[in-house]
């Protein structure tokens, strides 16, 4: 599945053929389906493939101005148009959620590149805002988790407006240590949450995002500095919503040692 997706993501590298990219659409939908049907989740599956098979026609019809771009950016889920991501992610665990925050992107990422509008990182900045302040009313460890890798998936398509070969080398990072991670966890809800998880995603120095923000950061500082600034005092929210995490491992196994 791996070397089919590395192909379709290939061709639409190749192409700027609207049909053929829509083709590739239908594909990675078929593949997602494919991939889910022994865990019948048929909620998720159901409501994945209304929403990127209306996309895929909408992206269809509305081939003029800037409507393809914003369409393409709610197919895979950037903020802040991923509003229907966490109706996939709350039915489908370890390996199915590891494919769709990573391998699943993959070659709509490389559409996204070929019809970017750089007027559309105000809009990746306002998303970025819309995660930090939804983590703070997020409760689930692994809504917590998807919020934290979209957020971390706006980072690097802010690189591809500053440079694209560095941000294809921090997809390919990220996306590498996050199946290493992600396969990790348990299927269990009550085992989201441990010291591992949260050192990675609280942007620990030399932890899976650190190295793919900071190097956003410093092809955002060639294009404006007062930008960098915002980014990194939004860096500094990203470690106080993640502190709730910090604050439930502490308390975690109380009840169990007082007994």
């Amino acid at each position: 599945m791996i070397s089919f997706v590395l192909f379709l993501s290939l061709l639409s590298l190749m192409t700027n053929n609207m049909i053929i990219w829509w083709s590739v659409f239908l594909m990675m939908t078929v593949v997602f389906i494919f991939l889910n049907k022994n865990v019948k989740s048929y909620s998720s599956l159901i409501n994945y493939f209304v929403i990127q098979e209306s996309l895929g026609l909408m992206f269809l019809l509305m081939n003029f101005g800037i409507f393809q771009f914003f369409i393409i950016m709610m197919k895979i889920g950037v903020a802040p148009l991923h509003f229907w991501i966490f109706s996939i992610t709350n039915n489908i665990f370890s390996y199915n959620l590891m494919w769709f925050l990573t391998f699943q992107k993959l070659p709509f990422l490389l559409i996204l590149v070929q019809i970017f509008w750089l007027s559309g990182l105000m809009l990746l900045f306002f998303g970025l805002m819309v995660c930090y302040l939804q983590m703070f009313s997020l409760k689930n460890y692994k809504n917590l988790l998807v919020l934290s890798s979209t957020e971390s998936f706006n980072w690097i398509i802010m690189g591809v407006f500053m440079s694209l070969i560095n941000s294809v080398y921090l997809f390919i990072y990220y996306m590498i240590l996050m199946v290493m991670l992600i396969n990790k966890f348990s299927k269990s809800s009550s085992n989201w949450l441990n010291w591992e998880t949260i050192l990675v995603f609280l942007n620990m120095p030399f932890s899976v995002t650190f190295f793919v923000k900071i190097f956003s950061l410093s092809e955002i500082f060639k294009f404006n500095t007062i930008v960098m600034l915002v980014m990194l005092m939004m860096m500094f929210l990203s470690a106080l919503t993640f502190s709730y995490w910090l604050i439930n491992m502490s308390v975690k196994f109380y009840d169990k040692n007082q007994m």
